[in-house]
């Protein structure tokens, strides 16, 4: 009895000195693939598994409703698929990860179990895949680092009993598969001890071990990470001017910025005035600036007549200008005594706040966008089989064709402005549940492996 409440008082004191870590997921080595696994319980058991590339790319996965069991037999029978699907696949050597310590406890043999035991077949199965003649190897990770496959899991168990295999991820992991591509961080208590075995730092202390070279190269990063600039823009001979008119280059962050005007209006009767970032093809790839900025019209008799429109972008390589196609009325603007243009000269300021764009959109696979297609039209029938009323249905599918919208635009491996992206995603959901109501139930097949015969085909037109 006394040494139980020694190990409870040691328990609490662990818990009292837990400390903050930030957890991501992370790449497998070069040429590897990584599966995670997990399982999950709610009246019946449910599992799910990811397999992705060195980059980070989804290579293959599934969802599983294993129907009723132990929480160990959704972890275990997780593993299995998961374990089964890599080597019929050919996806080798192979990361192995899985929030579940029980179940690695069993794998390696640090708790026995003999023939009688209910998951003894299960074991052995797992035990068979990892040690056949591939390189494979096993660890335990926090759920911080597992939430695809917990996400999976998950949506396992919205599904008919049975195992469904997807190659292309299906909704409700696509943001997360995003996070973890770009090194998303999530917070997690740990005690001290777990951290000394993991070799963990915890955000307190590694705060304290910087060196002042890093501390230096952080103070730099975020002077470029988040820059202003105020800039003043002549344009004189503002009558003989017709066609777009570029401002002269200003730096922010280390890159070129500059201001575009249309004199005579960019097909509307106003003066059309534009951010814009020169040479945007010779941009490193993947670069992206949030900007946060306003553009005047400075009345040059009366500054508080001055006419003032702010906004806030993201700017990238497919998206390098955006401003304001109305920002005054031309004939406001030719007429001297109004103050916008004294002796043929007009005064244009820009204001722009840019910071680095902490987002990264997944890099574009050429087979991925109908692949993942096809995996929201199953996701689709997934809704309909549960025999959802017509206005739940009628939400769920606008919100689903919103997201096909959004794949494709990805495509072309442009980063979206929060603006363009808002707009497509809205256009998408309402053409979505316009077009819901020439969805026939007609049920069919999907794919040959193992989707499964739970599907709705959907006719547009």
């Amino acid at each position: 009895m006394g040494k139980k409440k020694k190990q409870k008082q040691k328990a609490q004191e662990d818990y009292k000195t837990k400390e903050q870590v930030l957890l991501s997921w992370s790449c497998p080595p070069q040429g590897w693939y990584k599966l995670n696994v997990d399982g999950t319980v709610h009246k019946r058991i449910g599992g799910g598994g990811v397999i992705r590339n060195q980059y980070g790319h989804w290579v293959g996965g599934f969802a599983a409703n294993f129907g009723r069991g132990k929480a160990i037999d959704a972890e275990l029978s997780a593993l299995h698929k998961g374990l089964e699907l890599a080597w019929n696949s050919g996806w080798a050597p192979l990361e192995v990860e899985t929030d579940s310590i029980r179940a690695i406890q069993f794998l390696v043999n640090e708790i026995e179990v003999d023939q009688d035991h209910p998951q003894y077949h299960l074991i052995r199965s797992c035990q068979a895949f990892l040690n056949q003649s591939w390189r494979c190897s096993l660890r335990h990770v926090y759920r911080e680092q597992n939430c695809v496959a917990d996400s999976l899991a998950k949506f396992g168990l919205t599904m008919d009993p049975g195992c469904y295999y997807f190659s292309a991820p299906p909704p409700p992991c696509i943001s997360l598969l995003a996070e973890d591509q770009s090194g998303f961080t999530r917070p997690r208590f740990i005690t001290p001890r777990a951290m000394q075995y993991r070799g963990m730092t915890s955000q307190c202390q590694s705060q304290s071990q910087k060196t002042e070279k890093s501390q230096k190269m952080e103070e730099s990063q975020k002077r470029e990470d988040l820059a202003s600039v105020t800039f003043r823009w002549k344009v004189d001979n503002f009558s003989e001017l017709n066609l777009k008119h570029y401002s002269e280059v200003f730096i922010i962050g280390d890159f070129k910025w500059r201001v575009l005007i249309y004199p005579r209006g960019n097909n509307t009767n106003h003066l059309s005035v534009y951010l814009d970032v020169p040479d945007s093809s010779e941009l490193p790839y993947g670069w992206a600036r949030y900007a946060q900025f306003s553009l005047t019209l400075v009345n040059q008799i009366n500054h508080s007549k001055s006419i003032t429109k702010d906004t806030v972008h993201l700017f990238s390589i497919h998206e390098s200008e955006f401003g304001f196609h109305s920002l005054a009325p031309l004939i406001l603007l030719c007429d001297q005594r109004n103050g916008f243009i004294v002796n043929d000269t007009c005064i244009i300021e820009a204001e722009v706040g840019v910071r680095k764009a902490e987002a990264k959109i997944l890099e574009d696979q050429s087979s991925s966008i109908s692949a993942s297609m096809e995996a929201l039209s199953c996701f689709v029938g997934g809704l309909a089989s549960k025999s959802l009323n017509r206005e739940l249905l009628l939400h769920q599918w606008g919100w689903i064709v919103g997201v096909m919208g959004l794949l494709v635009a990805m495509k072309s491996h442009a980063v979206l402005g929060s603006n363009a992206l808002f707009r497509a995603f809205e256009g998408a959901m309402d053409q979505g549940k316009r077009r819901l109501g020439t969805c026939k139930g007609r049920r069919r097949r999907v794919g040959g492996d193992g989707v499964g015969d739970w599907a709705v085909k959907c006719h547009f037109g």
